[in-house]
C-alpha cells in the first residue's frame, strides 16, 4: 500500500479484555462508514500491514473497540499497542456526493479577496468532518477547505464563490 494513498485514523492505545480486542484512539471524529470497512492498515516496523476487522464498535467519540481476524490473544494485542492505524482514502471519502448540499458548487470559480481568481472547482471531496474543494488552477490542483467561516459570498448567477482564504494556504502550491 502506497503511503500517499492512506488516511491516518489514530493509534492503538490499549488492550481490552482477554479475547483479542484492542482500542483504537482516533485522531479525529470519523464517519460512520468506518464501521462498514473490512480492513485497516497498521504501521509495523515502517510497513503498512493489512488487518481484517471482525468487530468494530464505538466506545465513545474518540475510541473504537476493534477485533481483528488474525489477533486472538492478549499478547498479540499488546504487540500492537502504539501502532498507527490507516485506511485507504477511498474508504473515508463519502462516495455518494449526489446527496451533498455542496454538489451544485462544482464548476464555480473560487475567488479569494486577496489573491483574486484561485481557479475552478472540479470536485468536492468529503473527508470525515473536513469537506474540501478540489480546484484546478492552470496545470495545478489545489485543495481548499470548504468551511462556512471562509466563504464570504456565493453568487449562483455568476457561478462565483468569494472566499477569505487562510494566510499562506495558496503559497503551499507555488
Amino acid at each position: 500500500m502506497d503511503p500517499e494513498n492512506v488516511y491516518w485514523l489514530g493509534t492503538i492505545s490499549k488492550t481490552r479484555g482477554a479475547a483479542g480486542s484492542i482500542v483504537l484512539k482516533l485522531d479525529k471524529i470519523i464517519s460512520e462508514r468506518f464501521y462498514e470497512m473490512e480492513s485497516v492498515f497498521l504501521e509495523i516496523e515502517g510497513l503498512l500491514v493489512p488487518f481484517f476487522i471482525n468487530v468494530a464498535e464505538p466506545l465513545d467519540q474518540k475510541n473504537i473497540l476493534l477485533n481483528f481476524d488474525s489477533v486472538e490473544t492478549e499478547n498479540q494485542c499488546k504487540d500492537l499497542i502504539g501502532c498507527k492505524v490507516y485506511t485507504k482514502f477511498s474508504d473515508v471519502i463519502i462516495p455518494d456526493k449526489n446527496t451533498s448540499p455542496y454538489n451544485y458548487l462544482k464548476g464555480f470559480t473560487l475567488w479569494d479577496h486577496k489573491h483574486g481568481n484561485v481557479g475552478v472547482i472540479t470536485e468536492i471531496l468529503f473527508y470525515p468532518d473536513n469537506p474540501v474543494f478540489q480546484v484546478k488552477q492552470d496545470q495545478k490542483e489545489i485543495i481548499v477547505p470548504l468551511h462556512e467561516d471562509l466563504i464570504i459570498e456565493i453568487d449562483s448567477h455568476k457561478k462565483l464563490i468569494k472566499v477569505n482564504l487562510p494566510e499562506g494556504l495558496l503559497d503551499l502550491y507555488e
